[in-house]
């Protein structure tokens, strides 16, 4: 079980076949809030292959202590056949060999301190990077899942508030897993229905790092950052009162456990009376990791969002 759940990475099980297979593998720490002096920072990862590039797609995952170092399935084919780049970072504390995830080394001091506020600064840095590396005329969407989708939403308001032309350069953002109650409401359901919900209490309690980043994927410290901040849904009312010109695109498990659907439903009622940000709503049968229906109507949608 995960607080917000893990956007599970794959893994190379070939030795020959875990080299990059892609023209253009760049990577770049992105710096986080504490640094500097702190020497903290997130590992970037941008990919492409055709030029010039007009669309990249920045993929923040959800909470966990696997490595990103690699481009999930559903982006491989845009890289062969379109003018897009892939990019995406590994928390502080976590890098592994870009396109081989399975050997990530891991420094759990660094990574205990990680905290929504780094993931912001991360992403933020990564979103700058791109129009400054493919120039500042490339489209940007933000594909996000679970706490990876709490983190552009907090991006997109820093955004909107401090770099304007990075916040315009935004065009969609796809979403799924969408956490929408504060943090305290989204643990407490966890815990009460997870088999050892017990054990986790006391781990809470206690800030018993050993069993929270192999259980939960997170830390006291990002609990303690992300109860500070605005819901999820809060999030969203708050954005549509800047009237933002990017597209949420939301895809929502019926049977999400870790995100449940009731306050998706209830986020789509009322940006249809109240809202009126541009949002599309799409619910698959299926838990917070997804379905091969849905992750088949995600690449599709992806394509879509891309030029020949």
């Amino acid at each position: 079980m995960h607080a917000l759940s893990v956007f599970v990475a794959g893994t190379c099980v070939a030795a020959s076949g875990c080299a990059p297979r892609y023209q253009h593998v760049i990577e770049r720490p992105l710096a986080t809030v504490e640094s500097p002096p702190v020497t903290r920072a997130c590992s970037g990862y941008l990919v492409w292959d055709s030029e010039p590039v007009r669309d990249v797609f920045l993929v923040i995952n959800g909470s966990g202590i696997l490595s990103n170092a690699f481009v999930h399935p559903a982006f491989k084919d845009l890289l062969k056949t379109r003018h897009v780049a892939y990019m995406t970072y590994d928390k502080p504390g976590i890098h592994a060999p870009f396109d081989d995830p399975a050997k990530v080394q891991r420094d759990y001091a660094t990574l205990e301190r990680y905290t929504v506020g780094d993931g912001v600064e991360c992403a933020t840095h990564a979103l700058q990077w791109a129009r400054e590396k493919l120039g500042p005329s490339v489209r940007l969407h933000v594909r996000a899942h679970s706490e990876g989708a709490l983190v552009a939403l907090y991006t997109y308001e820093s955004l909107l508030e401090h770099d304007t032309e990075t916040a315009q350069s935004i065009v969609t953002f796809v979403l799924s897993g969408l956490a929408l109650d504060p943090i305290d409401g989204i643990l407490e359901h966890q815990l009460t229905v997870a088999p050892d919900g017990a054990r986790l209490r006391r781990s809470l309690a206690s800030c018993d790092w050993a069993v929270l980043r192999e259980r939960l994927g997170i830390s006291c410290a990002y609990i303690d950052d992300a109860k500070k901040r605005p819901s999820g849904r809060a999030m969203f009312e708050r954005l549509a009162a800047r009237a933002p010109s990017a597209r949420f695109v939301v895809f929502q498990g019926t049977d999400d456990w870790n995100t449940p659907v009731e306050p998706v439903r209830a986020l789509e009622a009322w940006n249809a009376s109240k809202g009126h940000l541009d949002m599309a709503f799409h619910y698959y049968p299926g838990g917070h990791g997804g379905s091969d229906a849905v992750r088949v109507e995600i690449t599709q949608l992806l394509r879509s969002l891309t030029s020949e």
